[in-house]
């Protein structure tokens, strides 16, 4: 299907105007991905040393606040000579049902249009960015804490993706690789050529890596947009245990039908449902597939 035509533009300090197809400034900067209407946008940092590195496209939980997890991913990017990109899901447009469950359907169960899935916008943002850096194919990371990891896990569920890596950290549910769960919580119900047993295959085969802070368990009403629903609560207690057990179905399913199983699993100590300790914690590293290349 295809895409709506996007433009790339931003701008610096002094507001000045960057073009469709302009690269984002070195140190902290915004750029807008689409216009009018349907302009996103995008917390960005270079390094000063960048040069031709990844980008790390980085999605933040529920309170929006996409500049914030820009900054938290900072030092990550310097020690690895990456471009952050964080883009911003307003609330007007990506409301709480709708961020991180992948937009497919209204609160009355009905299918939206495909172009307003948050998956479809995903997949425009990274295109758009990458395109303004002026290699559409450079190589290129995805992170997403609590409810952005809600949302990647759900993406690369359902969406073929070029990234060396999808990061899902701390999320509050999954997509579990099962038809006899409905979405968000599992495949069943999924429009048509979704919920294939071919699909499920794909997903599992995805660079997919579970990231979990093992001091993640609370799920009181302090823990804050915690889903405890019957079917939330069908894939564990708590988003540590969620977690660990949405990973090892699908490492067991794979075992059972000889798929291919790429995903990884890193749980980091003493961390609870925090996107700033997570990002910057080393083993996030560990976690991305990279080395440490700090000095």
């Amino acid at each position: 299907m295809s895409l709506s035509r996007f433009f790339l533009c931003g701008w610096l300090v002094q507001t000045l105007v960057l073009t469709a197809q302009a690269a984002a400034p070195f140190g902290k900067g915004e750029i807008t991905v689409g216009e009018k209407e349907e302009a996103v946008r995008v917390f960005t940092y270079k390094p000063k040393t960048f040069s031709n590195g990844p980008v790390l496209f980085v999605f933040h939980g529920m309170k929006r606040n996409a500049e914030e997890y820009r900054d938290y991913a900072m030092s990550l990017a310097d020690r690895q000579g990456a471009m952050v990109a964080a883009p911003l899901f307003d609330t007007n447009r990506f409301a709480s049902h709708l961020y991180p469950r992948g937009g497919i359907f209204r609160k009355d169960g009905s299918q939206r249009p495909r172009e307003d899935w948050s998956i479809t916008w995903t997949t425009r943002i990274l295109r758009q960015v990458l395109e303004g850096e002026g290699n559409p194919i450079r190589p290129y990371y995805l992170i997403g804490h609590s409810a952005g990891a809600q949302l990647l896990s759900r993406y690369v569920a359902l969406e073929p993706t070029q990234a060396r890596r999808v990061v899902v950290a701390n999320a509050g549910t999954y997509a579990f690789p099962r038809a006899d769960w409905e979405w968000p919580y599992g495949f069943g119900k999924l429009p048509s050529g979704f919920g294939s047993e071919d699909q499920l295959k794909k997903f599992l085969s995805a660079p997919l890596t579970v990231c979990l802070g093992q001091a993640d368990t609370n799920n009181t009403a302090e823990a804050g947009n915690f889903d405890d629903s019957a079917e939330a609560n069908r894939e564990g207690p708590n988003r540590l245990e969620r977690g660990q057990n949405f990973f090892e179905f699908g490492r067991k399913l794979a075992e059972e039908k000889k798929w291919t199983f790429q995903w990884k699993k890193v749980e980091i100590p003493r961390v609870g449902h925090e996107g700033e300790l997570m990002l910057k914690e080393l083993r996030m590293e560990e976690a991305l597939g990279l080395g440490n290349k700090a000095p």
